[in-house]
């Protein structure tokens, strides 16, 4: 098998070594490179071509250690030239879904994710669930103060100020009734019980959640909810079905 492709030199191209720093497990996986023998699993991030033709690759490394596994760097040259039982060689997965991320290709490789990428790599699902549940309730507000996430209570004759952006972190104690914060928007979640208010608002909405094109229209998109699921959080996922199995949606 030819582990490169023109189409995926195209793909290298778009993500160069550095595009992704920062994302974590919500890095995108551009390409898999797999041992067929045994153990040995590549999930490619980043690449760039080397001026003699060769390509340095950037992703997580895996090779049948949990502990020892880790994000760096791996020539495409040492992928072609590894010698593997019965004359095979290493290979690419052609199935491996389109716009999947790290956490979710080592899900679907049987990689246990490392506690230290999943537990950042949740807390920004997290994150991006509160801050669109929340304004969800135009009686309640979402701000940040240094290390810590404030959610108030907003009195009723200051509402009209939520929209005009006048309530900010430093003064927002003048316009709520009560207020509470937390170190995480997962200690957020958990404490409002959220996952519940979710599922009170797809059942509420089970027969307006697409619009007449079949697209989704509730403000916290389906991946996410997926997401929260297989963190445990208890969604009836039944509720984002439209007349089909949603059981792959999350690589849709």
């Amino acid at each position: 098998m030819k582990l490169i492709t023109k189409e995926l030199e195209k793909t290298f191209e778009k993500y160069p070594i550095g595009s992704q720093d920062g994302l974590g497990g919500d890095a995108k996986v551009i390409a898999k490179f797999f041992n067929p023998a045994g153990v040995g699993t590549w999930l490619i991030t980043e690449a760039e071509k080397t001026e003699d033709g060769d390509y340095e690759m950037f992703g997580y490394c895996h090779l049948g250690d949990d502990e020892m596994a880790e994000l760096g760097y791996v020539m495409l040259s040492e992928l072609e030239e590894l010698t593997l039982p019965f004359g095979l060689k290493v290979e690419r997965d052609m199935y491996i879904p389109k716009d999947c991320n790290l956490i979710q290709a080592m899900r679907i490789t049987g990689i246990t994710p490392p506690s230290y990428m999943l537990e950042e790599y949740q807390e920004k699902i997290y994150e991006r669930v509160c801050k669109k549940y929340v304004p969800m309730s135009s009686n309640q507000i979402l701000l940040n103060d240094d290390d810590k996430i404030i959610i108030a209570l907003i009195k009723a004759e200051s509402i009209d100020k939520i929209n005009a952006k006048e309530i900010t972190a430093e003064n927002y104690k003048n316009y709520s009734e009560n207020f509470d914060s937390f170190t995480t928007y997962r200690e957020l979640f958990k404490s409002f019980e959220m996952n519940e208010g979710i599922e009170t608002d797809l059942e509420d909405m089970k027969n307006s959640l697409y619009d007449e094109k079949g697209k989704w229209t509730y403000g916290i998109s389906k991946e996410d909810i997926l997401e929260l699921n297989s963190f445990g959080e208890r969604i009836n996922l039944n509720l984002l079905k439209q007349d089909k199995d949603i059981s792959d949606e999350l690589f849709d």
